[in-house]
């Protein structure tokens, strides 16, 4: 079998030996006898256990990446997987044997989901929080709980308020390292083509949802008027969108999309598709509280396909030769949000 991470020290060869144990409990695990909801099973099967190595492999690079930069002992890290869903993050975290492990996500079927798999592969977490970053927060302070690090997998790139997120986070949990990978790497070319064409086809659904929410608040308005909004308040939601249409009715004036270029968001949640964002605007976003760094992901190398796979090896190769071309290569990226001292 090949390393989910190569051997440099002894962290790496410890969380190596657990992920080699985590694939194996995965790998004969009858997840169809479990009794998790069907959305959860489908996502499960086929975000993870299709590819389980690579799952597995990225929760072992965003732990070795992120505890190494903290350089504190394993035994007295508390860590969180924020939006954890039913990945493989959090279950590695206790294996390899934080102090405490939280686990995090907005909906309970996924909660739930999680503590199943988990509790069926003999693995007992410290918490299972529900809740989006206000709620998560609020429970981590009354349980007295400080994290060392927060981490997520293809998170970020869905939250509606990026700077409300990293702000709420830096007020509550002070000292915790904020380390998170995202597959929207503005920087790799094919990956912007990807994500435009992702986001023209969702905001085909999104714009009427938009137009409707706005004659629903403001029903005297003329449908040409509201489709013109509707075209304006791309990449808003909820209350946001009610605001732009108060401020329509009295002076007439149509919020700016151009910020948010392609990217949309479901205008019911604020769910973004896959939000595009340029570095200089995570830094804008994470404000003077934190250093910001972005690190070069790598490809999975473990698809059905052959060829596939040897693209991969090569374009890792390139991704770990040069850091720059990595960023302009890698299939995801990781943004670090370290808290100033």
């Amino acid at each position: 079998m090949d390393k989910f991470l190569p051997t440099r020290d002894e962290l790496s060869h410890m969380i190596q030996a657990k992920a080699v144990q985590l694939y194996d409990k995965l790998r004969a695990l009858p997840v169809d006898d479990l009794g998790m909801p069907p959305h959860c099973l489908a996502y499960f099967k086929g975000s993870h256990f299709k590819r389980l190595f690579f799952s597995i492999e990225t929760s072992a690079n965003l732990l070795y990446r992120s505890i190494k930069m903290i350089n504190k002992p394993v035994a007295e890290i508390v860590i969180m997987d924020y939006g954890a869903g039913v990945g493989t993050l959090y279950t590695l975290a206790k294996m390899i044997g934080c102090k405490k492990v939280i686990y995090n996500d907005y909906l309970e079927d996924w909660r739930n989901s999680a503590r199943l798999i988990a509790e069926a592969i003999g693995v007992h977490m410290d918490e299972y929080l529900l809740g989006d970053i206000q709620d998560t927060l609020k429970a981590l302070d009354q349980k007295n709980i400080q994290c060392d690090i927060i981490t997520s997998r293809n998170v970020i790139e869905h939250i509606y308020k990026l700077d409300t997120f990293y702000l709420a986070i830096a007020i509550s949990q002070p000292d915790a390292l904020i380390y998170s990978s995202t597959t929207a790497n503005y920087k790799n070319p094919g990956t912007r083509i990807q994500h435009r064409g992702m986001h023209r086809r969702l905001e085909k659904i999104y714009l009427p949802k938009r137009e409707q929410m706005i004659l629903e608040i403001a029903p005297t308005l003329e449908k040409t008027s509201a489709h013109q909004l509707a075209l304006h308040t791309k990449g808003l939601a909820g209350a946001d969108i009610r605001h732009a249409a108060e401020i329509y009715l009295k002076s007439g004036k149509l919020p700016d999309p151009a910020p948010h270029r392609t990217n949309t968001c479901d205008p019911a949640n604020g769910v973004w598709v896959e939000h595009l964002l340029k570095f200089d605007e995570y830094r804008q976003l994470l404000g003077t509280r934190y250093e910001v760094s972005f690190e070069p992901g790598f490809w999975d190398t473990h698809y059905p396909n052959p060829l596939m796979n040897m693209m991969g090896k090569f374009l890792n190769i390139l991704i770990r030769m040069n850091k720059s071309l990595g960023l302009l290569l890698a299939s995801f990226i990781y943004v670090v949000a370290k808290p100033k001292k």
